[in-house]
């Protein structure tokens, strides 16, 4: 498929086909609008099981203009624009097979049936039924089963040489840096941590210190190397910083929890009412409560001025109820979220106030440590002027 081959470099933006985005592939051109489009991408756009039969080829509207158009059995197709695409350099479609190989577009079917040595073809043997690499075919059958001699590993001997190069576990590489003897499995670690030729940059790096040398270079520099000191420092303060900020946010939502719940209780406890039923409210008698007897007539906005409907409440324990009623329930609970938001509000306040603190103290710190640094660096300077002259 010829869409799934890599190009060299990048097609340019008029050679490309607006439907599937790829260069084009047999390119036609309408001939009412002169767009042009791959043969097979707009044969199926307009190839659905709703459209209707045409004697003379799919019909339909452009997909870049909208203007309807049809394609005949000899729609036009320029030579000059398939030669373009035929010249256009492309990968092998084997390259991850191992072939570097870069032909014309044209030509890769070609370079694919009959030139590529890691083609896949069939295998000499007569009674052997797997594919073998073009180059391998006069070896002879390599479907044979053989180990890998580091390793062990139970493999067929087409596929022992890659084994060996890339996947073998147990193969020993030299290490260019340090003449050091690697595995395969540990190489990239060494590469990357290991290897004492290695070149590492300066821990203070992120403070400003840009020297880049050899691990073992390195250590020493770093007893010495001010910036290096101060960099556990600050990420330990960038850490508290960073635990601080969580507790804060913490508390920042359980104090939002709070206001919400007391938002709901004032919602419970004084309803929003509209007008008509606040003005019946006002215009009715207030009876006392009993204690013992909670029956009262209660008017509902419902049914007017005229009309009431009997409420009744079971006799509260007088033992066992430090409340006279719900309301006043309502309200003592109305006053602990109150307490309990001031007790949230001040602690945060604290705590607020104790990260200034601590924020100015490390400052203060850092200022005096830099100054000294300063101090130190400047007399360097002198000892060296004086050295030089």
């Amino acid at each position: 498929d010829l869409r799934m081959i890599d190009y060299v470099a990048t097609v340019d933006e008029n050679l490309t086909c607006p439907i599937c985005r790829c260069p084009f592939i047999d390119p036609v051109i309408l001939n009412e609008c002169d767009h042009c489009f791959c043969r097979d991408c707009i044969r199926q756009t307009w190839t659905t099981p709703s459209s209707p039969y045409s004697p003379h080829g799919p019909r339909g509207d452009c997909p870049s203009c909208r203007t309807p158009a049809k394609l005949g059995p000899r729609s036009a197709t320029t030579k000059i624009l398939v030669n373009i695409l035929d010249d256009l350099l492309v990968k092998c479609p084997n390259t991850g097979e191992g072939c570097s190989t870069i032909v014309k577009r044209g030509e890769v079917q070609d370079h694919v049936t009959i030139y590529c040595g890691y083609a896949k073809i069939e295998c000499p043997d007569e009674n052997c039924d797997l594919p073998i690499r073009r180059k391998d075919a006069l070896q002879g059958c390599l479907h044979v089963d053989v180990s890998c001699v580091a390793c062990r590993e139970e493999l067929q001997t087409s596929t022992l040489e890659q084994h060996w190069a890339e996947t073998c576990p147990d193969r020993v590489f030299p290490c260019n840096l340090c003449d050091a003897s690697i595995s395969y499995k540990d190489l990239v670690e060494h590469n990357q941590r290991l290897c004492p030729a290695v070149s590492i940059p300066c821990p203070g790096s992120a403070l400003g210190c840009y020297l880049v040398g050899k691990k073992e270079d390195m250590e020493s520099h770093a007893t010495h190397c001010v910036l290096a000191k101060l960099a556990p420092v600050l990420d330990a303060q960038r850490q508290r910083m960073d635990e601080q900020e969580a507790a804060q946010k913490e508390m920042n939502r359980k104090l939002e929890i709070f206001e919400s719940g007391f938002s709901t209780i004032q919602n419970i406890i004084c309803p929003q009412h509209d007008v008509s039923d606040a003005n019946t409210a006002d215009n009715l008698p207030i009876n006392p409560v009993n204690r013992l007897t909670r029956t009262q007539s209660v008017p509902s906005p419902a049914y007017g001025r005229e009309h009431a409907v009997d409420v009744s409440f079971s006799n509260p324990a007088l033992t066992n109820a430090p409340y006279t009623s719900p309301f006043h329930h309502l309200l003592s609970m109305h006053e602990a979220l109150r307490e309990e938001v001031n007790r949230t509000s001040t602690a945060l306040a604290d705590l607020d106030g104790r990260h200034s603190v601590q924020i100015l103290n490390e400052n203060i710190r850092m200022r005096d440590e830099i100054a000294y640094v300063g101090a130190q660096v400047a007399g360097l300077q002198r000892q060296v002027t004086w050295l030089t002259s």
